[in-house]
């Protein structure tokens, strides 16, 4: 397999790079989005299923690019924690799959430019994600395990922008708590192509005690036309990540009497990581006749890793991940029918050993094991647009062996193999009222592995794997969609219920090493709404979110929290951006997020307050002959909030609050050329 695979990458699907020189101003009419990705074709507002297509507007604002939390904030239904930690990584839930991911993105299938940045097990990370080069995102809430597979919460499709001229770009941005920021990208637009690279290196002593981060992110690109019927990409990415400390969890006592401090035990075992990752992936889309097309893709991803958490034994983590895999997916055109069909082939090597942590020094060793998952997927998805009617349906089969070689054998050798085998559907059907107004429904399945480090994270600190299950989910929705020239509304309901959902836990003499125990099921019903407006002057985003999520049928300990509200999400959360733009060269935007209380712990024992925050973004546009020069300023957290940036669940001790910052500046330059 990895011989195929690196065979492969000379070749490959999806048309995506670039960064196109234009106006950064407010975009004055809602425009007509197509799906992105190679699963579902067609207008987004004619697919059954709940999706939303993040506005062009608010992705060419220049922001300081702290997280993809700036990306997401409109998005209803999506909640994203953690934008200050990056020994952490962005937390980001969808309808509250994936808010128990201690570090790093659970329960979301994650897809870069048409191929997979989720590995097979279901873990994902976007810290080599070059933020002012994403062009489009489309996020699919809801099961979509026969689209993309290990995937409960749904899919975040990311495509970087197109080089449509040649450029050359520079942005700087400085900030508070010693931010800095610096990018330099450029493209080259040939008759039969394009070329891009782009690099950027940022760094912050952050906020909090114990919160250095420095990062260095490079990568390069090319889409080809070969010919009339054929074409390629390929793409090489880096990122270098020296250093990211990590603070650590507080209690409340400790944030009354020190917002900034970093846990005790966290300066005591130098707690943090360092990270370094590349990537090769190359894609084809051949036209094979005028009615269909194939689309293959394939690529080879290396991380290493190196952590450091507060304790002793087995404290200190060295991890490298080889990760690849291959795809093609065959699409046929005929009268009403769209039909889709392909198959996923994915491989995942994890080679863990762990180190006691002497105080920040490593030690001998305690664990050593190699991981190993592979993931076979095969699906067919099928789409009908007939009249004003609109349907969608897929059927996937998932095989998934994953195996562990116990190399440390002094305790006993645990070595073995399991599989995790999973069907998933999907069938939605939707109708257009008008051409403005269309109403859907939809049915589906979904299912979520434990992750390679849930599966080796013991509690009696043997090797092998925990004694974990595979999380299943049955989806069902509900949804209205209006659009005109500038104004669109969405609302849409669902109930999703689990079986054997993955909850996070810690024991005293580990604390901050996170283990995870399945539940019995779980209930998640929910209302998530959106309204854009557009003008000339004006635009308005605004999302609200209700859910209402309980375990329901779950005993913990001999404690039954049957009716018990999941904990790390919000009982509500709403967001609102609103843009202005009195002269053309001139924008001001005011993005405030309101997040409701929620519960830090499964027994819903502690209720963190919630809050509003309110930020501020100008930015202006000044045309030097051939350059484009766009000074911008931000504040963030406007009215000085106390409020907390991410809460670790059912942390020991009572750990919950990360704290995140009062008031802070920022300020750049983007300039184009």
């Amino acid at each position: 397999m990895r011989i195929f695979s690196i065979a492969f990458l000379i070749t490959l699907t999806s048309p995506c790079f670039g960064q196109q020189l234009d106006s950064l101003s407010t975009t004055y009419s809602l425009q007509e989005v197509t799906v992105i990705g190679n699963r579902l074709k067609g207008k987004s507002e004619l697919l059954p299923l709940a999706s939303t297509t993040v506005d062009s507007s608010l992705l060419s604002q220049p922001v300081q690019q702290l997280s993809i939390k700036e990306q997401l904030l409109m998005v209803p239904g999506v909640y994203v924690q953690n934008a200050y930690n990056f020994a952490q990584d962005a937390r980001i839930s969808v309808r509250g799959f994936g808010a128990n991911a201690p570090f790093g993105i659970r329960g979301i299938k994650l897809m870069v430019d048409g191929i997979p940045e989720t590995t097979p097990d279901g873990t994902g990370q976007l810290d080599n994600l070059h933020l002012d080069q994403v062009g489009s995102i489309q996020v699919l809430r809801g099961a979509s395990s026969s689209l993309y597979g290990n995937a409960s919460g749904g899919a975040i499709l990311i495509n970087s922008s197109q080089v449509q001229r040649d450029f050359l770009t520079y942005q700087g941005v400085f900030g508070s708590y010693g931010f800095y920021s610096q990018a330099l990208s450029g493209g080259i637009k040939t008759f039969k192509g394009s070329y891009q690279a782009n690099v950027r290196a940022f760094g912050t002593k952050g906020f909090r005690d114990h919160n250095t981060v420095q990062q260095i992110n490079a990568r390069f690109a090319t889409h080809q036309q070969f010919s009339k019927k054929l074409s390629g990409v390929f793409i090489a990415e880096l990122v270098d990540s020296p250093k990211a400390q990590d603070p650590g969890g507080l209690t409340l006592e400790d944030t009354e009497s020190d917002f900034r401090q970093a846990r005790d035990r966290n300066l005591t075992f130098d707690a943090g990581e360092a990270i370094t990752q590349w990537k090769l992936g190359s894609s084809l889309k051949w036209q094979l006749f005028d009615a269909s097309n194939l689309n293959t893709y394939a690529f080879y991803n290396q991380r290493v890793f190196d952590g450091r958490l507060p304790f002793e034994n087995a404290g200190v983590i060295d991890l490298k991940r080889d990760y690849f895999g291959v795809g093609n997916a065959l699409t046929m055109y005929k009268e009403v029918h769209t039909l889709n069909a392909g198959y996923d082939l994915l491989v995942q090597e994890d080679k863990r050993r762990r180190f006691d942590n002497l105080e920040g020094t490593q030690g001998p060793l305690a664990f050593d094991q190699e991981e190993r998952f592979f993931n076979a997927g095969f699906y067919v998805i099928d789409q009908i647009e007939w009249r004003s009617w609109f349907a969608t349906g897929g059927l996937r089969f998932d095989h998934n062996k994953l195996s562990v070689d116990d190399r440390f054998i002094t305790n006993g050798d645990e070595s073995g193999d399991i599989n995790m085998n999973n069907w998933s559907y999907q069938l939605g059907v939707g109708h257009s009222i008008t051409n403005e107004l269309q109403v859907f429904a939809n049915h589906s399945t979904s299912f979520e592995t434990p992750t390679l480090i849930q599966l080796s994270n013991r509690p009696d600190n043997q090797g092998g794997f925990e004694d974990l299950s595979a999380a299943n989910a049955i989806n069902f929705e509900l949804g209205i969609r209006w659009k005109s020239e500038q104004l669109s509304a969405e609302v849409v309901g669902f109930v999703t219920e689990t079986k054997s959902e993955l909850v996070p836990y810690e024991l005293e003499e580990t604390p901050d090493r996170t283990f995870f125990r399945n539940a019995g099921e779980t209930n998640r019903r929910g209302l998530e709404a959106a309204l854009t407006y557009q003008s000339k002057l004006i635009s308005v985003h605004a999302t609200y979110t209700l859910p209402n999520f309980e375990f329901d049928n779950y005993v913990e300990e001999g404690t039954d929290l049957s009716g018990f509200k999941l904990p790390g999400v919000p009982q509500q959360f709403a967001a609102l951006n609103l843009s202005l733009s009195p002269i053309s060269q001139l924008s001001i935007s005011l993005p405030t997020q309101f997040v409701g209380s929620m519960w830090a712990d499964s027994r819903n024992e502690t209720k963190v307050d919630s809050y509003i925050e309110t930020s501020l973004l100008a930015s202006y546009e000044l045309k030097v002959e051939k350059a484009l020069i766009a000074p911008f300023l931000g504040i963030r957290n406007l009215t000085d909030q106390r409020y907390f940036d991410n809460v670790r669940i059912n942390a020991f001790g009572s750990r919950f609050y990360e704290p995140a910052p009062g008031r802070n500046f920022y300020a750049g330059v983007k300039i184009s050329i």
